[in-house]
């Protein structure tokens, strides 16, 4: 037999937060190559930033393309699009070209305004009548907008656009600073529900003062934004002219590649960040003043809930506990320890909140149940059920806010190559919980929109149907589930409560 004859090839350009990936994959959701890059180029200037050059990214995502054009040069010839999936509220100021005039500000980043922006006085009225002051307060001091406008006013003055990453990319590779309404998701004045900047006068436009005029252009998601520049073009090898696609942020496409297109079935990333998103037609608000973001499929919305240190934890563990280690040995070192420790942690309990939650700003992580009999063995499963425990919260409020069952959940994130942690999600869910064909969800979900773009498919959810296949499905076992509904509702539900008076004085 001969070769199989594969036509129809895009690449996603994956920008996540510590690397750039670039994968191609083919319009029936085969993974057919990829290349990755780990960032070394953060800095912190003080305790708690975090910044990058610009450089880093762009040189990242020219040498991902540049490594697929060396070792897949049949599949790189025959390209037809592209899109970028790209990490949130990562952002910088741009001039009139799209080039940057500082360093870009991460979304791990914990700097603050020492106050609020004022407020004009009859917004500060409303603000106390409807209970919003804190919210407003929260919203302004965390910008990191208006951290450059207050602390670098000369290089906000100069500045001719706010951008995330995803819109500076997008810029080098189309000449257009533009980006899509679903990359648009961070603390901006960006109304989530009509999907489109908000109005001078609006809540958001008071409380994050950010000038219209410097706010870029929106286009929708599975829509072509530009075509590549003969200078991206040089330097990437891949043609004048390809076009570039909007996809949607990393999140976004993440859940889109596990097949969570309808409200009854939720992704879960186990990632940096652990989160569960749903895809709605329905906006909802999970808790006042927090929006849902806009979904890649332009009708819809991803109502999201947020652990902000999620995975993270885990490489946490590992620089503190195994960072003597050989790092090839960690995988099934840490795989043999949710073997080695039962259901519960012999009464280790872990409340992963490790500060800047957004619905509990005064929160802390906590370890509860400390006997003499724990070890590090025990530690580690904790981290792994405390993040469990906290995403099924985050699972039932969604549920109850769009009144539909979530019947299924498909995972992605490093966290999820874990069968082990697979499993415990599985029992602490209660529900079968899947992976895909392959570990770039994100890398799939924006190869998805853009063949959508490119007219291969009429809508998102006709591509996945061509495109996302489980692979492997782990079912809740009845024993070790009922086991975690004792521990979830007796102890871990209420911990918090008891808790939050002392967090406040931490």
């Amino acid at each position: 037999m001969g070769e199989k004859v594969i036509d129809n090839i895009v690449i996603t350009i994956d920008c996540g937060t510590k690397g750039i990936r670039g994968i191609l994959f083919d319009d029936y959701g085969n993974e057919l190559g990829k290349s990755e890059i780990i960032y070394d180029g953060y800095y912190s200037k003080n305790q708690h930033w975090k910044e990058a050059p610009p450089l880093m990214f762009w040189n990242g995502l020219v040498g991902v393309i540049q490594k697929i054009r060396e070792n897949y040069p049949k599949l790189f010839n025959k390209i037809q699009g592209m899109n970028i999936a790209c990490q949130r509220d990562i952002i910088t100021v741009v001039d009139e070209t799209g080039e940057p005039l500082r360093d870009f500000i991460s979304w791990l980043d914990r700097r603050t305004l020492e106050k609020p922006l004022k407020h004009p006085w009859p917004y500060e009225l409303l603000f106390k009548a409807v209970g919003f002051s804190d919210f407003a307060k929260s919203f302004s001091v965390n910008a990191h907008a208006h951290w450059i406008k207050v602390y670098e006013p000369e290089i906000w003055e100069k500045a001719d656009k706010l951008v995330f990453l995803s819109t500076y990319l997008l810029t080098k590779l189309t000449g257009k600073i533009m980006d899509s309404r679903s990359a648009t998701t961070g603390h901006v004045p960006f109304d989530y529900k009509r999907k489109e900047w908000c109005g001078r006068y609006d809540v958001k436009s008071i409380v994050l003062q950010i000038e219209p005029e410097k706010r870029y252009e929106l286009v929708g998601s599975c829509e072509i934004i530009g075509h590549l520049t003969a200078s991206a073009a040089a330097l990437t090898g891949l043609p004048v002219g390809l076009p570039v696609v909007s996809s949607g942020s990393d999140k976004g496409c993440e859940t889109l590649g596990v097949g969570a297109i309808t409200p009854n079935t939720a992704g879960v990333s186990l990632g940096t960040q652990a989160t569960v998103q749903v895809t709605t037609t329905k906006y909802v608000e999970l808790f006042p003043f927090y929006p849902a973001f806009p979904a890649v499929q332009g009708d819809s919305y991803n109502p999201e809930i947020t652990i902000y240190h999620g995975f993270w934890m885990v490489d946490w563990y590992i620089d503190e506990f195994l960072g003597h280690l050989d790092p090839g040995l960690i995988f099934s070192l840490l795989e043999d320890y949710l073997i080695d420790t039962k259901t519960g942690a012999d009464g280790l309990i872990h409340q992963p909140y490790w500060g800047r939650e957004a619905y509990r700003p005064e929160a802390r992580g906590s370890l509860v149940g400390f006997r003499e009999g724990h070890n590090k063995k025990h530690i580690y499963r904790a981290i792994i059920e405390g993040l469990g425990f906290g995403l099924l919260e985050g699972i039932e409020r969604i549920e109850s806010k769009t009144n539909t069952p979530i019947e299924s959940i498909g995972l992605t994130g490093g966290g999820s190559r874990s069968d082990g942690v697979a499993q415990i999600m599985a029992d602490i869910f209660n529900r079968p919980v899947h992976r895909v064909q392959t570990n770039e969800t994100t890398g799939l979900g924006g190869a998805m929109a853009t063949f959508v773009g490119l007219g291969r498919f009429q809508s998102v959810k006709d591509a996945g149907d061509c495109m996302v296949r489980k692979s492997k499905t782990f079912k809740p076992d009845a024993i070790q589930a009922q086991k975690y509904t004792e521990i979830y509702n007796k102890i871990y539900k209420r911990l918090y409560r008891r808790l939050k008076p002392l967090y406040k004085k931490i």
